[in-house]
C-alpha cells in the first residue's frame, strides 16, 4: 500500500512538472507527455524501492537513504540529458528537461512524504497480537526481530514458558512470560491472533494437544523457521529441522533456470569486462606503483566443494598472512594499504572476479566463496553450513546486501541464514533486486574492510 501511494505521488509530481513546462513554454513539449511521465514514474519508483532500508542490521539513516536516492535521480537525469544531445528532437529534449526537474523535486517530495506518513501512522492499521512459545535464544531472536522491524504489523503479547514459576519473568526487551503451557488456552482465546513456536528444542516439549485445539479454534500458528523466512528474509538454522528442508518448497533449480542464469552471467560479465577495462588498467598501474604484485590470487571453495582460484587487485601489503596464517579481515585492518582502502571501499578490488564469472567458477549472485580453511572450520561449528556449497558462489549475494562482513563464527552463522534464504528462493527477480541493492551498498561504502 505504501509503495502504491508513493508511485501515485511520483506520477503526480512528474505530471505536474510536465504540465507546468507545457504552460510556460508550449512549443517545448512537442507531443503528448503521458507515455514519458508513466515511464519515468516506474523508473523512479523502482529506484526508491531498491534503496529503501529494510534489513535488521541496516546501516543507512534516513538522511543517507535519501541522499543516495538523490544521487540516483541525478545520475538518471545526466544520462537522459546526454542521450538527448545525441538523439535530438522534441521528445528527447522534453525527456531531458523532465528528468532534470524530477532530480530536484522528487527527493524533496519523497523525504516529505515519508516523514509525514511515519509520524501520522498512515499505514499502521490493526496490529496482529502475537504470543511467542518458548523462552530460549530462538524466542529471544524472534522478539528482537518483531520489536525492531515489525512493530507496525505485530503487537507482541509476551512469551509462554514451559515452567509455571517463570511467569512474570522478563525475557528480553522488556517482554515478560505471560503463561505456562498448561494455561496457554485460557490466555490466547480472544487475546492472541497468532502463536509463534520458537523452541530451541521441540522434542518432548511441544504442547501438541493445546496447539491443536487452538488451531481448530482459528488461531494462526507458525514455526520459527517459517516466520524468520517470511518476516526477516533469512532462515533460522537454530530452529530448522532436516525435515523442513526436505519437505518445503524451494532448494531446487531447474535445468532451464540454471542455463538462463549461466547465459546471463556470460553476457553480463563480457559487457562489464569491456566497460570496466579502463578502470582496471588504471587500478593495475596504481597498485603496481604502490609496490608488489598487481593481482592477488587465493584458493576458494566453489560449487560442490570444488576449489578454484579467485582473483582480486592486491589491497594488502605483500605477504600479509605470512606470519598470522589465514585470518578474516577486520575493521581498519593494518594490513590494508592506503590505496587498498580506497579500492575496497568502492569494491574495485573485486573487478578481476569478472573473469571467474566468465569462466563459470562463479556467478554474479550467490553466496560469497570462502577459503578452504574457514569452510572446514565453519562446517564443523555451524549446522547446515555445507548447504551453501550447493550452488555457484557469487560476486555479491543476499547476505552481502542484508548483513555486514562476517569475521567471527557467530557472524558467519548469521550470514548463513541469509545465504540459505537465497538458495531456497533463488529467482531472476530476486537476483535483480540484489543487483539493485548492491549498487546502493557500494555507494554507501557499507561492509568494506
Amino acid at each position: 500500500m505504501g509503495f502504491f501511494c508513493e508511485g501515485t505521488l511520483i506520477f503526480g509530481v512528474l505530471y505536474a512538472l510536465a504540465a507546468a513546462t507545457a504552460t510556460i513554454n508550449p512549443g517545448f513539449i512537442g507531443g503528448d507527455p503521458m507515455p514519458m511521465v508513466a515511464t519515468a514514474s516506474i523508473l523512479f519508483l523502482t529506484i526508491l524501492i531498491s534503496i529503501r532500508a529494510k534489513a535488521t542490521s541496516e546501516p543507512l539513516s534516513k538522511l543517507r537513504e535519501f541522499t543516495i536516492f538523490a544521487i540516483f535521480c541525478w545520475f538518471v537525469a545526466l544520462f537522459t540529458y546526454l542521450a538527448a544531445r545525441i538523439i535530438g528532437g522534441f521528445p528527447s529534449r522534453m525527456a531531458s528537461l523532465l528528468m532534470l526537474e524530477a532530480a530536484v523535486a522528487l527527493p524533496v517530495v519523497a523525504v516529505g512524504w515519508r516523514w509525514t506518513s511515519e509520524r501520522l501512522h498512515v499505514f499502521s492499521g490493526r496490529k496482529e497480537k502475537l504470543l511467542i512459545l518458548g523462552t530460549g535464544e530462538t524466542a529471544r531472536e524472534a522478539c528482537r526481530t518483531i520489536v525492531k522491524n515489525h512493530g507496525q504489523e505485530y503487537a507482541l503479547v509476551g512469551f509462554a514458558s514451559e515452567y509455571k514459576d517463570s511467569i512474570g519473568d522478563v525475557i528480553v526487551m522488556g517482554r515478560r512470560v505471560q503463561t505456562d503451557y498448561a494455561g496457554i488456552g485460557d490466555l490466547t482465546l480472544g487475546k492472541v491472533d497468532r502463536i509463534l513456536v520458537a523452541l530451541d528444542e521441540k522434542r518432548g516439549k511441544l504442547p501438541i494437544e493445546s496447539l491443536m485445539q487452538l488451531r481448530l479454534a482459528g488461531l494462526e500458528i507458525d514455526d520459527a523457521t517459517t516466520f524468520f523466512e517470511r518476516a526477516a528474509g533469512k532462515i533460522s538454522v537454530e530452529s530448522m529441522l532436516p525435515s523442513w528442508i526436505i519437505f518445503s518448497g524451494g532448494f531446487k533449480v531447474s535445468k532451464g533456470k540454471a542455463l538462463m542464469k549461466r547465459m546471463t552471467d556470460i553476457v553480463s560479465s563480457t559487457l562489464l569486462l569491456i566497460v570496466s577495462a579502463p578502470i582496471m588498467v588504471l587500478t593495475a598501474i596504481l597498485v603496481k606503483l604502490d609496490g608488489g604484485k598487481v593481482l592477488y590470487s587465493q584458493e576458494r571453495i566453489g560449487i560442490g566443494g570444488r576449489p578454484f582460484k579467485i582473483y582480486k587487485f592486491r589491497s594488502m601489503v605483500p605477504n600479509a598472512e605470512s606470519r598470522s596464517g589465514p585470518i578474516w579481515a577486520t575493521t581498519n585492518d593494518p594490513r590494508v594499504t592506503s590505496l587498498g582502502r580506497l579500492i575496497r571501499a568502492t569494491r574495485i578490488d573485486e573487478l578481476p572476479q569478472l573473469f571467474n564469472i566468465f569462466m563459470g567458477e562463479m556467478s554474479f549472485i550467490g553466496p560469497r566463496p570462502e577459503r578452504p580453511h574457514f569452510v572446514s572450520k565453519l562446517a564443523g561449528q555451524i549446522p547446515y553450513y555445507s548447504l551453501r556449497l550447493g550452488i555457484r558462489p557469487g560476486l555479491t549475494g543476499w547476505a552481502q546486501v542484508r548483513y555486514r562482513y562476517g569475521s567471527t563464527v557467530e557472524e558467519n552463522q548469521e550470514k548463513l541464514k541469509y545465504d540459505l534464504f537465497y538458495i531456497k528462493n533463488a529467482s531472476f527477480f530476486l537476483d535483480l533486486w540484489i543487483a539493485l541493492q548492491t549498487v546502493r551498498v557500494v555507494l554507501s561504502g557499507w561492509g568494506a574492510r
